[in-house]
């Protein structure tokens, strides 16, 4: 099945950008170039750093860049949606959704998403909206960012074989970062059991384990039920990726803003990639979609920042949560004296 031969976009329907949609259409015309395997995929949470990372990587690879490509507002993702019985879901459920694959590769549907965004052709000008420019669609070099992914990115890596990159953020600097954008609503609506328990696609076998944890925590405030499905969701995919030999990587974002240069090298090195230029430097602007509040910050206050945007109680809420699913690890700024 090819993007033109998807059903036209039902709800909801996305704003139009002229130039996304002429970089649509070079990407189908130069889709033949393009390898799934050598094109690599940038995974982490919400608000984790993935779209700075993601840039950054454009400009050190020198590559184009795909954004959020199994978002509500692709018709790939809308026929996956069809498929797994939840596209009568509210918008806001949609776009916490995390696709599911209980199987070793990816069939389908989901088989198609990936492959479309693994060769840049994902349909739509909404996903292409923050490239520099139509040159950027030219590049040789594809990075896909996908925050939704961890819950079926192992079956898709087993498939196609491209490198990954998962980033990960102290949970506590993303929900503060939540909290300091237009990112809150969104966790305002988030329903743990719906996410992890109700879809009968597998995914309640594996998380039913801890469903007494899942409606005690539904019944919670929003820090709480986003600090859950970080951990659970992260879990999942530290689970799914044990013992795992082929080219996945899992950094801290802490690591890469803090170490820049030598890591971003060690990193793409592990991952078989080379820079495009052997003096690269890495971008210090923030990302496009960095919070307005956050905007000129350094890398120290985006770091620490949460120390003074989260009240002590969240903070230990968050570390109690984390901590209960053994992830305490990934409070990479220490725990809160």
């Amino acid at each position: 099945m090819s993007p033109t031969d998807l059903p036209e976009p039902s709800r909801p329907h996305p704003p139009r950008d002229r130039r996304g949609e002429l970089a649509y259409w070079i990407d189908r015309s130069l889709a033949f170039r393009f390898d799934p395997s050598d094109t690599l995929l940038v995974s982490g949470f919400w608000r984790s750093g993935t779209t700075w990372l993601q840039e950054a990587l454009r400009d050190v690879l020198y590559a184009k860049t795909l954004f959020e490509p199994l978002c509500p507002l692709t018709r790939e993702t809308q026929v996956l949606h069809a498929q797994h019985g939840v596209d009568g879901k509210s918008h806001e459920f949609l776009r916490l959704y995390m696709p599911f694959c209980g199987t070793e590769k990816v069939e389908g549907p989901l088989h198609e998403a990936f492959l479309q965004m693994l060769r840049g052709t994902s349909w739509g000008s909404w996903v292409r909206r923050f490239r520099k420019g139509l040159a950027e669609s030219l590049r040789p070099r594809l990075v896909v960012k996908v925050v939704t992914a961890p819950l079926c990115l192992r079956a898709a890596q087993n498939t196609f074989g491209m490198p990954v990159l998962h980033v990960y953020r102290d949970p506590r600097a993303v929900i503060a970062s939540t909290k300091k954008t237009r990112w809150h609503w969104l966790f305002d609506h988030l329903n743990l059991q719906e996410q992890l328990l109700d879809i009968p696609d597998g995914r309640g076998e594996y998380f039913a384990k801890w469903r007494d944890e899942i409606l005690e925590y539904d019944r919670a405030d929003p820090v709480t039920r986003t600090a859950a499905y970080w951990s659970l969701t992260e879990k999942y995919l530290q689970e799914s990726y044990a013992g795992y030999q082929g080219r996945f990587e899992c950094v801290s974002y802490e690591q890469l803003a803090q170490g820049r240069e030598p890591i971003f090298r060690s990193t793409l090195a592990q991952l078989g990639l080379s820079p495009w230029h052997e003096h690269f430097r890495v971008p210090e602007a923030d990302s496009t979609t960095t919070a307005v509040v956050q905007r000129g910050a350094t890398v120290q206050e985006r770091v620490e920042g949460w120390r003074t945007s989260l009240s002590s109680s969240e903070v230990a809420a968050i570390e109690t949560i984390v901590s209960r699913f053994g992830l305490a690890d990934r409070l990479t700024a220490g725990v809160n004296p």
